[in-house]
């Protein structure tokens, strides 16, 4: 009977061991298959390339699956993650104000479960034109063919709109013409359907326009009235001078529009999640910078902002409140 004994003891032991072994592989193979998502605009914005970066960068430091999801932008972006298709967003602080009041087009339909995760580099707008048609001030837009409804990227719209009233103009004062998206739009400009448009002004297909055609970034005004126009249509930008050659089409001091340029995550992500990644993005900027030029602005003691007008992930707090950085 002892022999029997020791056997089953023995029998049991080994298949509990096996369990303990087939566990430990399970939790490990499932810790590793943890994939994440970012949602960004089209290919060739700004926002593409740098979430691309974060997707890269942020995936290896974590060694796990990181992909970027192209979208439209931030209108289609902000409803598609507040639903569940992706855990992270890379838009401006303008869109991501307008979602979670449910204003702009956004309209009653409050996205009031965004939260901020990390604020990375400003977003730099300008209004361009073609170098060759001597369009040298926003007045001589009048009666120009200007870019307008950006029918899949509303918050390029509300920059223009913005840029206009700055300029004391309207869409009443231009010829309107609708286009689909910001890139769209640089390439009509470029062939000839436009005579202006608004894009980041650091966008790789701003440097491929400025080379196939030469373009020029026009000058807002620098005043209360300006300011006030753009508090009014882009919540949260500011007005910033540009030096000249800072960036191509400014070929001498240009005032911009400035706005922080952040990435975005919803309540329902874990805080452990949120913690890693803003973890990730402010330990490796160098390698940030290296697959996208605009984190070389990116500083981590400014990545936590609670003066913004949206909400920080309680993970993202965390991490920030630890560096004490928590600004």
């Amino acid at each position: 009977m002892k022999m029997v004994g020791d056997m089953m003891s023995q029998f049991f032991s080994k298949i509990g061991t096996a369990c303990a072994l087939v566990s430990l592989f399970a939790f490990s193979a499932a810790s590793h298959a943890q994939t994440l998502s970012i949602g960004t605009n089209p290919q060739g914005s700004v926002a593409y390339a740098s979430g691309a970066a974060i997707a890269d960068v942020v995936g290896d430091a974590l060694d796990l699956s990181f992909t970027v999801v192209p979208q439209g932008g931030p209108t289609a972006i902000i409803p598609a993650m507040s639903a569940g298709e992706f855990d992270f967003a890379f838009a401006n602080i303008v869109a991501a104000v307008t979602a979670k009041d449910g204003k702009g087009p956004y309209k009653g339909r409050k996205y009031d479960s965004i939260r901020v995760a990390a604020v990375v580099y400003p977003l730099e707008m300008g209004v361009f034109v073609r170098k060759d048609a001597k369009i040298d001030t926003f007045q001589a837009l009048k009666g120009k063919r200007v870019a307008s409804a950006f029918k899949s990227q509303a918050n390029v719209a509300a920059f223009m709109t913005a840029s206009l009233a700055a300029a004391g103009l309207s869409y009443d004062d231009v010829t309107p013409v609708p286009v689909q998206n910001g890139v769209q739009s640089v390439n009509e400009l470029v062939d000839g359907g436009l005579d202006a448009t608004t894009f980041s002004v650091s966008a790789g297909i701003i440097q491929q326009a400025d080379a196939v055609v030469g373009i020029r970034v026009l000058s807002l005004p620098n005043d209360e009235a300006a300011q006030a126009a753009l508090d009014n249509y882009t919540p949260g930008a500011m007005i910033a001078t540009a030096p000249a050659g800072s960036y191509p089409g400014i070929l001498e001091p240009t005032n911009i529009i400035r706005v922080p340029f952040v990435v975005l995550t919803d309540s329902r992500v874990d805080d452990e999640t949120v913690y890693k990644v803003v973890k990730a993005i402010a330990e490796n900027g160098q390698k940030l910078a290296a697959s996208a030029g605009e984190f070389k602005a990116l500083d981590p003691k400014l990545m936590g902002q609670s003066a913004l007008p949206v909400p920080y992930h309680p993970g993202a707090i965390k991490y920030y409140t630890e560096q004490g950085t928590w600004n």
